[in-house]
């Protein structure tokens, strides 16, 4: 996948969930944590 799709639809997820509170800490992250964080988000996303 290309890191700016991904990273585009990381965002997406952040916002749908907002309440969980990662969105404030997304500017500290490295790369590899945030893609972490969207696979986390992901597989949430899906059920």
């Amino acid at each position: 996948m290309n890191s700016g799709t991904w990273l585009d639809e990381l965002n997406g997820l952040l916002a749908r969930f907002s309440g969980m509170g990662i969105g404030a800490d997304v500017a500290t992250l490295s790369l590899c944590e945030l893609w972490g964080i969207y696979c986390f988000l992901r597989r949430l996303a899906e059920g």
